[in-house]
């Protein structure tokens, strides 16, 4: 709730009341502060190519789809960067497009529908959106399926994977970097091990507190996405890098005691809660090092594929990832478990 507050004080009226409406919908404040990102970035775009002279909502009576096309058109066509360090990276994703366009189309129609704002009438007159058409994906499921797999440490290489980091990274690092590597190791460690061994999303992983895991019952309690509480298994080999991290959690972090995260770093001398973005880049990291570069989503796709192939049970799959439904996205796994597909064919 803090990064949405952060995210709100600069904002127009308009998008603090759209946050209370989706807040009374009990969206996840994870949800609502994402969007609120894409907002950000599509208000910069517009700002800076004179679509908008500012912000208000007179002036967002201007929008027309044409002006939506165009920052279509913006999306698919920039550039992607990681890191300030990095290269090019090419362009941005249809996922990521589309969930550029989706927050949008979930913005502007609260803003030309709603009267659950302070005025009690919708803010705009239309919705610019609505000739807005959602990108289309070339792939089918089992190219994209094929794709993925290569960013997946399926089998013995997700313990490989860990084995890695534990015995072999620390080996190529200068004496200064090995230092906080040997400070952040057990962390580290724990945080891909869990996900790997739960398939718990990114932000349920930062938020996640020491009094919501359960060695009894190797389980984590979290919120999931429509703010749900939700129970999740995890795999054994993953409770045991946890109750390594918490032997040394408050020998590494100094004021550890303090919080009840439980994954922090220590900044200026206190323990503070680890953000995404410094999970992602350390997930990176590790990963690149170790064959590709991954993020912690492909870390839970890893999961829910080997899940998949060991189970052949697909609610079951999706009940541990938290989907409402064994849906899409699920039916993702099977594609990539084409073992029993390769076997038919052998046949003929």
């Amino acid at each position: 709730m803090l990064m949405l507050q952060k995210e709100l004080d600069q904002s127009p009226d308009y998008l603090k009341d759209f946050v209370h409406h989706k807040l009374t919908q009990e969206f996840s404040p994870h949800t609502i502060n994402e969007y609120l990102k894409n907002y950000r970035l599509f208000f910069n775009w517009a700002l800076s190519e004179h679509i908008l002279p500012d912000l208000s909502p007179c002036s967002l009576e201007s929008l027309t789809a044409y002006k939506m096309n165009l920052y279509k058109s913006h999306l698919l066509s920039r550039e992607k960067y990681g890191p300030p360090s990095d290269t090019y990276k090419g362009t941005l994703s249809k996922p990521t497009i589309q969930r550029h366009l989706t927050a949008l189309k979930v913005l502007f129609t609260y803003l030309s529908t709603s009267y659950d704002n302070a005025q009690e009438r919708p803010y705009l007159s239309h919705n610019p959106m609505n000739g807005v058409e959602n990108v289309k994906e070339y792939q089918t499921l089992q190219a994209r399926a094929d794709a993925i797999e290569e960013q997946l440490f399926l089998g013995q290489e997700t313990h490989d994977y860990l084995q890695f980091i534990d015995e072999e990274y620390g080996q190529t690092l200068t004496p200064q970097a090995l230092k906080f590597f040997k400070r952040d190791k057990e962390r580290d460690l724990a945080i891909n091990a869990l996900i790997l061994a739960s398939g718990l999303r990114l932000s349920e992983v930062v938020n996640l507190n020491l009094d919501e895991l359960s060695f009894e019952k190797n389980r984590a309690y979290v919120t999931r996405k429509g703010n749900k509480k939700d129970s999740v298994r995890i795999a054994a080999f993953g409770m045991t890098y946890l109750a390594r991290y918490l032997e040394v959690r408050t020998l590494n972090y100094p004021g550890a005691i303090d919080t009840t995260a439980l994954f922090i770093t220590t900044y200026k001398g206190q323990a503070k809660r680890m953000t995404g973005n410094a999970i992602e880049k350390m997930v990176a990291k590790y990963s690149k090092a170790f064959r590709v570069e991954v993020s912690p989503h492909k870390l839970r796709h890893t999961l829910a594929t080997n899940l998949f192939k060991s189970s052949k049970d697909l609610l079951l799959t999706s009940q541990q990832l938290g989907h409402s439904s064994a849906g899409q996205t699920t039916a993702l796994y099977i594609h990539i478990d084409n073992d029993a597909t390769m076997d038919a064919l052998n046949l003929l």
